[in-house]
């Protein structure tokens, strides 16, 4: 594993810190920030990023996303999803619309992958992209 990457276990910490400061914003764009690490480095080093389970963040929603992220990624790269994912506190009811705003609803519930919708997570077309 390289000794700069960032796994989701340290983003959860990151995470919890952001919620604790009253940062969401940016525990959002730290969740979303592990597609392009994901996308960035080697086929091990994807595996070590999702292995070990990130500590709960403080907010039920935030380990949800996660989870459905590690999943998406691992569905994505035709990789094994860890265990960690499918724990019982990996998912958020009621359900949990990203983007907060309700005219967006249809389009969270159209274009957010299995693993965030069976999670009750929802996030609108784009979301997981990045520049």
């Amino acid at each position: 594993m390289a000794p700069d990457l960032l796994t989701m276990a340290d983003v959860a910490g990151e995470i919890r810190t952001c919620i604790a400061e009253g940062d969401e914003p940016s525990a959002l764009r730290l969740a979303f920030r592990c597609v392009e690490i994901f996308d960035r480095t080697t086929e091990s080093d994807q595996l070590a990023m999702l292995l070990t389970p990130p500590a709960p963040t403080g907010d039920l929603r935030y380990d949800a996303l996660l989870a459905a992220i590690a999943e998406y990624l691992c569905v994505r790269s035709g990789l094994a999803a860890p265990n960690w994912v499918n724990a019982p506190d990996r998912f958020v009811e009621p359900w949990w619309f990203v983007s907060g705003i309700s005219a967006l609803h249809a389009d969270a519930i159209v274009h957010s992958p299995v693993s965030f919708k069976r999670r009750g997570v929802f996030i609108t077309g784009g979301a997981l992209t990045y520049a």
